[in-house]
C-alpha cells in the first residue's frame, strides 16, 4: 500500500482527483469531430412508461388511439417496461433497393403484402438490379441487430418478441436523397400499380422524419450537428432540434409536441409527449449502461474526494 507522506503529495492528489471529476462531468462524451461516427454499443436498455394520461391523450393526440399505436405492447399502462438488447453491428453500404425494402415498404405494408408486391414489381420490370441501375445513390450505414421485448406490465417472457435491425446512416445529408429517390420511384411504381390493390404513399419531409423516429431512428456523433444537418437538408417545417433532442410540433385533436432525446449511444433515451401548455401526456424513459457508467463515475469521484478530505484532516490534526 502506498501512503501519502507529506502535504504536497496530498494537495497534488486532491488536484488530480478534482481534475478527473471535472473532466468526467464536463467533457464526456468526447468532443465533436468533423466526421460523423456511429456510437452503437452492445448492451441492454430497459424502457419504462413513466407517465401516461389517457384522458388528455384522447383530447389532444387522437380520440381513438393510445400509445400502443406507436409502440408495440402495453404502452398505455404506466409502469410497463420494454427491453432491447443490442447484439452487434457491422458497417455496410445500402443502395436504393435496400432503402425501399428496408425502410419504406416495411413501414407501409405488412409482411404478407410485401412478398407478393415484390413479385408483382419484378413482373413489371422493377427488381433490385433495374431499380439500382436507375437510382444510383448509395449510403454508408452501421447496421445493428437487436432483440426486442415488447412493453409489458408483467414479467418478460423468456423469448424476445422479435429481432430487428437498427440503421445509423453515416451522413445525415443522405436522408434528403433517400426521400427524393423514393418520391420519384414511388410515382413511377404507382402508375404501373394503378389497377392493383397496392399504392405507395407520398411523404413530405416532416412525415418522413416522423416515421423514421417512430421506427427507432438512430444517429451518429456529434449528435447536435447531425440533427441540425438532417433537419436543414430535409427542409422540415415543423421539426427542430435542441442539442441531442429532436422536437416535433404535431397536430392531432389539438396541437402537441413530441420530444425525443438521444443518449450517448445514438439511440433513443427518452420519448416525451406534451400539450401546448407543456403538460406531460406520455413519457418513456430508459435505463442503460450509459447511466450506469455515469453513476459509477460519480460514486468513485465522491469516494475519492471523501478520501482526500479525510487524509488532509488527519494530517492537520494535532498530535497529542
Amino acid at each position: 500500500m502506498i501512503y501519502i507522506k507529506n502535504k504536497t503529495k496530498t494537495s497534488l492528489l486532491s488536484l488530480i482527483l478534482l481534475g478527473m471529476i471535472m473532466c468526467g462531468v464536463l467533457f464526456t462524451p468526447a468532443l465533436a469531430s468533423s466526421n460523423y461516427q456511429s456510437t452503437l454499443v452492445k448492451g441492454t436498455d430497459i424502457f419504462t412508461v413513466s407517465e401516461y394520461n389517457d384522458a388528455v391523450w384522447k383530447t389532444t393526440v387522437n380520440n381513438s388511439t393510445n400509445p400502443s399505436n406507436w409502440f408495440e405492447g402495453e404502452t398505455n399502462i404506466t409502469g410497463a417496461k420494454s427491453k432491447i438488447t443490442m447484439k452487434g453491428w457491422r458497417d455496410t453500404t445500402w443502395e436504393i433497393y435496400d432503402v425501399l425494402t428496408g425502410i419504406f415498404m416495411t413501414e407501409f405494408f405488412s409482411l404478407e403484402e410485401i412478398y407478393p408486391l415484390l413479385a408483382l414489381m419484378n413482373n413489371l420490370g422493377y427488381n433490385e438490379t433495374t431499380i439500382n441501375a436507375n437510382y444510383t445513390n448509395n449510403y454508408k450505414i452501421s447496421y445493428g441487430v437487436r432483440s426486442v421485448w415488447n412493453f409489458t406490465s408483467s414479467d418478460y417472457p423468456d423469448e424476445q418478441s422479435y429481432i430487428d435491425g437498427i440503421k445509423v446512416f453515416k451522413n445525415p445529408l443522405d436522408f434528403k436523397s433517400m426521400l427524393d429517390d423514393y418520391s420519384n420511384l414511388s410515382a413511377e411504381l404507382n402508375e404501373k400499380l394503378f389497377f392493383t390493390p397496392y399504392s405507395f404513399p407520398s411523404l413530405n419531409a416532416d412525415e418522413f422524419l416522423w416515421n423514421l423516429a417512430l421506427n427507432g431512428l438512430a444517429i451518429a456523433k456529434p449528435q447536435s450537428e447531425y440533427l441540425e444537418d438532417l433537419i436543414d437538408e430535409l427542409g422540415c417545417e415543423n421539426v427542430t432540434s435542441s442539442g441531442s433532442t429532436l422536437i416535433f410540433e404535431r397536430y392531432g385533436e389539438t396541437e402537441y409536441t413530441v420530444e425525443i432525446l438521444y443518449g450517448n449511444e445514438g439511440t433513443i433515451s427518452s420519448f416525451l409527449v406534451k400539450d401546448v401548455d407543456d403538460n406531460i401526456i406520455f413519457r418513456i424513459v430508459s435505463t442503460n449502461s450509459e447511466w450506469i457508467f455515469y453513476i459509477t463515475l460519480i460514486v468513485l469521484a465522491v469516494c475519492g474526494v471523501v478520501l482526500v478530505a479525510y487524509i488532509i484532516v488527519k494530517k492537520r490534526k494535532p498530535k497529542i
